[in-house]
């Protein structure tokens, strides 16, 4: 009988549990930045995204895969590795990313508009004339929520 316990308990600490990974990082505002899955990780916002259509009920506000943030009381920039989809049609990160897997997005906060996908040399543009200056944190060193 131990025996079998024990080797009950060894699978569900081998295999580990679907989803106990996931978090939840609440930013400004209402917006949140979820993990899904290991390359699931988006922004949404408890507002619908304002893009002029009344009938638009979109909460998504930055698609797979959140990478970086940075936020003020006006602005969430965020930085995204674009997936691709393997053979097996499972979305996953490039091996070596390189700038051109990159996009940008702001969103700004009071209005729930957001834009996007930029490049860089757009975010460094729009970032000027806002009058920001970007420091992106990794979402790995943001403080998170179950």
């Amino acid at each position: 009988m131990k025996h079998l316990i024990l080797l009950i308990v060894s699978c569900f600490i081998l295999s580990g549990c679907a989803g106990l990974a996931d978090y939840t990082i609440s930013l400004d505002n209402g917006y949140r930045i979820d993990r899904l899955s290991a390359h699931q990780i988006q922004i949404y916002g408890e507002e619908a995204v304002n893009d002029g259509n009344e009938n638009t009920f979109n909460y998504l506000y930055v698609p797979a895969k959140v990478t970086d943030v940075w936020w003020d009381k006006q602005y969430i920039i965020a930085k995204q590795l674009h997936l691709k989809t393997n053979e097996r049609g499972v979305e996953e990160p490039p091996q070596n990313p390189t700038d051109d897997d990159y996009s940008y997005w702001i969103i700004e906060i009071d209005e729930n508009e957001v834009k996007g996908p930029l490049t860089l040399k757009e975010l460094e543009n729009n970032s000027e004339q806002l009058g920001i200056n970007i420091v992106f944190t990794p979402i790995e060193k943001l403080k998170r929520e179950p």
